[in-house]
């Protein structure tokens, strides 16, 4: 043989082994599957463990504030309901935190908002009461509706309902703050020994706006 013929020969076997082109091909085309699949596993993976660790971490830093306002406002609604009338029974003092201005709400669910042009100078309910926000009588004609209770006393869960949702961002804020258990303690009760207190509970709009 040659010796030019033999080099190319021996090059062409050193260079391109046999079976290169049926099993190196189909690799290199399989390759980005392959890498793709890894990805999306690795990051399906990497989410579902971060959602995991995440609903293990979270949940109980916000189930204590939570309880803890929950616990609060029922204590106020006791208190209030307990100092109320203490002869008559329970539901009648109950509803006794419907008062005053509650009554305002109460007509613009039953009425909606209602006025004249040009507005009167002075509080009358049947002509006009469109100095109120709608907010409150919003929630509380859907809570009405859904659960089918009185008027007023849609008005009073819908405040009380607000209270613990302050009730629990204020202990989420302690936490957050990194305020002292005591401290905390010593904020709840002179919170609720404040007499503007009683009006988280009753059937008014404060609550809403904390």
């Amino acid at each position: 043989m040659r010796p030019d013929i033999a080099f190319l020969e021996n090059f062409a076997s050193a260079s391109c082994p046999a079976g290169f082109l049926t099993v190196d091909l189909p690799n290199r085309v399989a390759e980005p599957a392959r890498k793709r699949w890894r990805g999306d596993e690795t990051f399906a993976s990497r989410f579902r463990r971060f959602c995991d660790y995440e609903l293990m971490i979270r949940l109980p830093r916000f189930l204590m504030p939570l309880v803890a306002g929950c616990v609060i406002t029922i204590l106020q609604v006791l208190m209030a309901v307990a100092l109320l009338a203490p002869e008559e029974p329970i539901n009648e003092r109950y509803s006794a935190l419907v008062q005053h201005d509650s009554y305002w709400f109460m007509n613009i669910i039953d009425r909606g908002y209602q006025t004249i042009i040009p507005p009167i100078d002075h509080k009358v309910m049947e002509v006009s009461n469109v100095a109120f926000f709608p907010a409150y009588p919003a929630f509380a004609v859907l809570l009405r509706n859904v659960f089918n209770v009185s008027t007023g006393t849609a008005l009073l869960i819908t405040a009380q309902l607000a209270a613990w949702g302050f009730w629990t961002y204020f202990f989420l804020f302690c936490r957050r703050w990194k305020v002292a258990p005591s401290l905390q303690i010593c904020g709840t009760l002179l919170i609720l020994a404040n007499p503007a207190a009683f009006f988280l509970v009753a059937a008014y709009s404060e609550s809403l706006f904390l």
